[in-house]
């Protein structure tokens, strides 16, 4: 019943945060805690919570005013406050407004928690897997780890609006497929959506590919063309590889986000373009802007909403979703009935870096797939560098093979989650969806400090 459920708790009292958040993370469910209502919102704007529970008498926003924002602006979002005997009559009126329910102080918490099972009971339960693939433009995006929830969270809020998005991450990530999903389920997507490799075009053509020329401006010019963000006008523009475009055209491009015009190589005409523009990079950006191989102020244009794609390394709980997608996907385009893989096969994608990310994985089982001769893959069908490159392969011992992969796996996953919190056991448990005390046991058994 717990499972992925998100709960943020917002009260000033910081001993009242840590008593809500231990009783919760305890029962099973994932607990955010913030101390006051202006910084929920900010939270909330990133991730999307179940529940909230709420104090209602605190300083700088009053639980009654956030219970207001929370219904205009988050109607999915359930709403529990926590009242003193005092203002319960405050908190009645409350529910009339939207509220789902109060407790009171001092409260007993296996009240609390019948309480937080009876509002989601009532509530509609649907996976986040899911929702994410009733929208368009999703089908391809495959995850259910809390970095990837966020990153659908923050699409939906994203899309709908005509801010510019940079979108960071390592090749293979996916992020032209989050590019599509927030073209799908934009107000624009009826209008056109061009797509720029910047990294493909060369650098003496890019200025005329993306403003255009008129007839005679160069050699081999013999008429009139239009550039891309003509071509996208009213619509989006996708600039991949943004990273690479050379210093002398970004100020051009920053013109165009400023002022939204452009004009043609050989004219002097200005056009104006009603363009929304979405950029993306596997490179560091900021680390550009301080070799001067970047314009900051163009940086700082393009980041108004960022979107980071973490490597498939950080989100290793992905990958048995991601191969059966692809399997599913390429016994269709091979007519093969590939069901599974062997448990080593297994053992070797969940144990292995994958530098390449999606687009490496993918690849592996394509190729597995063609040169298996039977349903299900095994381990020597996977690319040599792949199974001598996997933790199982560099370190497994001669015996417990599973075993070996299994801590490891959770090792990894642990310490990631230890590093993320800053050590705090608490906030790491949270992370890894399981109870502090489930994680103190699995620190013991795996020998971590």
């Amino acid at each position: 019943m717990t499972d992925g459920i998100k709960i943020l708790v917002v009260d000033d009292e910081l001993y009242m945060r840590q008593l809500l958040q231990e009783i919760l993370n305890d029962a099973g469910y994932i607990c955010d805690v913030s101390e006051n209502g202006k910084q929920a919102l900010v939270m909330m704007s990133d991730t999307i919570y179940d529940i909230v529970i709420s104090d209602v008498n605190m300083p700088k926003m009053a639980g009654m005013e956030l219970l207001d924002k929370i219904v205009t602006d988050y109607s999915d979002t359930a709403i529990l406050l926590i009242t003193a005997y005092a203002t319960v009559s405050q908190a009645v009126e409350a529910i009339k407004v939207g509220a789902e329910d109060y407790i009171t102080k001092p409260f007993n918490p296996e009240d609390l928690l019948k309480t937080i099972e009876s509002i989601i009971g009532r509530k509609p339960k649907v996976s986040f897997q899911a929702e994410s693939n009733n929208l368009d433009g999703y089908s391809e995006i495959i995850g259910n780890s809390p970095k990837m929830q966020n990153i659908f969270s923050l699409i939906q809020r994203v899309a709908p609006t005509d801010s510019t998005v940079l979108i960071e991450g390592e090749s293979g990530t996916g992020k032209e497929l989050i590019a599509n999903a927030i073209y799908s389920n934009s107000h624009r997507n009826n209008t056109p959506f061009i797509k720029v490799n910047c990294a493909a075009i060369p650098s003496t053509l890019m200025e005329s590919e993306l403003f255009g020329h008129v007839k005679g401006a160069f050699t081999g010019a013999i008429k009139d063309k239009k550039g891309k963000f003509e071509l996208a006008n009213k619509g989006t523009i996708y600039l991949d590889e943004i990273g690479d475009m050379e210093i002398a055209l970004q100020a051009k491009i920053l013109r165009v986000l400023q002022e939204q015009e452009i004009t043609r190589v050989g004219s002097e005409d200005v056009s104006r373009v009603d363009v929304r523009v979405v950029a993306a990079t596997n490179k560091n950006l900021i680390q550009a802007v301080e070799n001067g191989e970047f314009r900051e102020d163009l940086y700082y244009r393009l980041n108004v909403i960022n979107i980071k794609v973490p490597p498939l390394r950080e989100r290793i709980e992905d990958i048995p979703a991601l191969v059966r997608h692809f399997i599913n996907k390429h016994n269709i385009k091979m007519n093969r009935e590939i069901t599974t893989l062997s448990e080593q096969a297994q053992q070797i994608c969940m144990t292995y870096t994958w530098p390449g990310n999606i687009r490496e994985l993918e690849n592996a089982l394509e190729r597995a797939i063609i040169l298996s001769h039977s349903d299900i893959i095994e381990a020597h069908n996977l690319p040599e560098h792949i199974t001598h490159g996997s933790i199982l392969q560099q370190k497994a011992p001669s015996t417990s093979t599973f075993q070996f992969a299994r801590n490891e796996f959770e090792k990894k996953m642990i310490e990631k989650a230890l590093e993320e919190s800053d050590g705090n056991v608490s906030k790491a448990a949270r992370i890894l969806g399981i109870s502090r005390h489930s994680l103190r046991y699995q620190l013991e058994k795996l020998g971590l400090k």
